[in-house]
């Protein structure tokens, strides 16, 4: 979200889709996450 709202202005809602974990050895090594974003358009600016 840090990055996304210094790009997208007016961010409003932030919805995990989906959410992938890769196990190493029993234990969580990375993960990511899919997100659907909310945000205002203005083609005026």
């Amino acid at each position: 979200m840090k990055v996304a709202s210094k790009t997208l202005r007016d961010l409003r809602v932030a919805e995990i889709v989906k959410l992938d974990m890769v196990v190493k050895d029993g234990k969580v090594s990375s993960y990511r996450a899919r997100v659907a974003l909310s945000f205002k358009y203005d083609p005026k600016k």
